[in-house]
């Protein structure tokens, strides 16, 4: 692995960001590093198969659907 100099101000920055006793190589890693996709990200082909089912599907009033099925009060 290569060697770099930083400044004493940008290795107190680094030093400020590890997460425990992570090495500072851990650290530039897990900070420069791009973002992966969000874990709670929104799975488009899943909801646009959802908006495609729904869009050909009768919908129903909560009151409809109480008096169809027997359920709530």
């Amino acid at each position: 692995m290569p060697t770099i100099e930083v400044s004493d101000t940008v290795y107190d920055e680094i030093l400020s960001r590890r997460r425990g006793r992570e090495s500072i190589s851990k650290t530039l890693e897990r900070e420069l590093k791009p973002e992966a996709a969000c874990e709670t990200g929104v799975n488009v082909k899943e909801v646009d198969d959802m908006a495609r089912r729904t869009s050909r599907e009768k919908t129903y009033a909560s009151e409809e659907l109480r008096i169809k099925y027997g359920v709530g009060s």
